[in-house]
């Protein structure tokens, strides 16, 4: 029962983090650090971006612990 608590944990952790985390480095590292004024002017866009990054980790990564665990039930069975 705790395995099953922490793997949850770390899945809710990971799932909340990862989207922000990757774009946050793809926004920083190949462009330079863009600068204030341009993160204001463009800020609707970039809270748009910021939110199907996380949108889509989150989903990504809700998928991949299901099917891992179908693979490991019914694995032996297929």
């Amino acid at each position: 029962m705790a395995k099953s608590r922490k793997v949850k944990r770390l899945v809710w952790i990971l799932s909340l983090t990862l989207g922000p985390v990757v774009y946050c480095i793809l926004l920083f590292i190949p462009h330079g650090m863009p600068n204030f004024e341009l993160i204001k002017k463009n800020f609707a866009e970039f809270a748009l971006i910021f939110l199907i990054f996380w949108a889509a980790a989150f989903v990504l990564v809700w998928i991949w612990y299901w099917l891992g665990k179908f693979v490991i039930k019914y694995g032996p069975f297929l």
